[in-house]
């Protein structure tokens, strides 16, 4: 789930003298390739995939790009998922490293097909508390979600993780967010023994690196990577959220709530709940309208353009 902790975990495996991790590329949500046709579908995908802020962000030469294209050409006409292998295995090789990762938090419901275009891989997914979630995810540019929609998001991805948990126990780890926050080094060596790479003490001092995967300055809401673990960061829905709104989410969140070992307090329905409760869904339903309005007003994407639409519209305000 975004907002999860992704960022954090993946500059502290980038850290890791043997570990190169990717920005988010957003290959399995943006990038396939709708043509039927091998050779097109290739060159779409790859059209697609070097549009994403995050590969650009790999400051690849034109080269260098090229370099990569050939070599999944060399292959013949391959799947697609060859560009995101020969990227990766550029960008690793580049730094120095054994092996690549990727980061994608939207790239959840692709386990299977990631699982399935890498037969080596193993997939990390990072677990937070669904309300300190919707709460990092307040005012977002690239969030247009409701607090109901995003608590709903998170009992999706609660309910995927622990199908993927239960049917290929040996590649899919969960790790919690807050237990990262209080024992990094126990969290992080077991994550690294469990994918058969070396400790290093490296991965503690994540934020001493620069620039690291992510681009704090395209995405200030991720600028606590270059800082020390807070281990106090967490729980922050006890003082920053109404009763009616952690009412909703833990009414959408269920069951998976307390599955993933979560606090679930009781809430008085008084008077002043009840108010607040239909002040969150008037919110809702007005967030909901604009959304609806604003894709009726916007221009249809242009062909070829796969730019994320939030970049896209905070272009058009500046």
């Amino acid at each position: 789930m975004p907002r999860s902790g992704t960022t954090l975990l993946s500059a502290m495996l980038d850290a890791h003298p043997d570990i190169a991790m990717m920005p988010e590329t957003h290959f399995y949500t943006r990038c396939r390739p709708s043509a039927d046709d091998p050779t097109a579908a290739l060159r779409e995908a790859w059209a697609r995939l070097r549009q994403q802020p995050g590969v650009q962000d790999m400051d690849f030469s034109e080269t260098e790009l090229a370099g990569i294209w050939e070599e999944v050409r060399a292959q013949g006409t391959p799947d697609p998922a060859a560009l995101l292998q020969e990227l990766g295995t550029a960008f690793a090789r580049r730094a120095g490293a054994a092996a690549w990762g990727e980061k994608t938090p939207d790239h959840l419901p692709h386990v299977p097909a990631i699982l399935r275009d890498f037969p080596d891989a193993v997939v990390v997914v990072m677990v937070r508390d669904p309300r300190d979630v919707c709460l990092s995810l307040r005012g977002l540019p690239w969030n247009q979600d409701s607090l109901p929609e995003s608590a709903w998001k998170w009992r999706r991805y609660a309910q995927r993780t622990s199908r993927y948990r239960r049917d290929v126990p040996s590649r899919v780890r969960e790790v919690h967010y807050e237990r990262l926050l209080e024992a990094p080094e126990e969290v992080i060596q077991g994550v690294l023994d469990w994918a058969e790479a070396p400790f290093d003490p490296a991965v503690l001092a994540f934020h001493e690196r620069r620039p690291g995967p992510a681009d704090a300055e395209r995405e200030p809401w991720k600028g606590k990577v270059h800082q020390p673990i807070d281990p106090e960061n967490k729980a922050k829905w006890r003082d920053r959220m109404g009763p009616a709104e952690r009412w909703v989410v833990q009414r959408i969140a269920g069951d998976w709530l307390r599955d993933a070992g979560y606090p679930s307090p009781p809430v008085p329905l008084d008077r002043t709940f009840l108010a607040d409760l239909a002040a969150v869904l008037t919110r809702t339903l007005r967030s909901i309208g604009k959304r609806m309005l604003r894709r009726w007003r916007t221009p249809a994407r242009e062909e070829g353009d796969f730019q994320p639409t939030w970049m896209r519209r905070s272009e058009a305000q500046d």
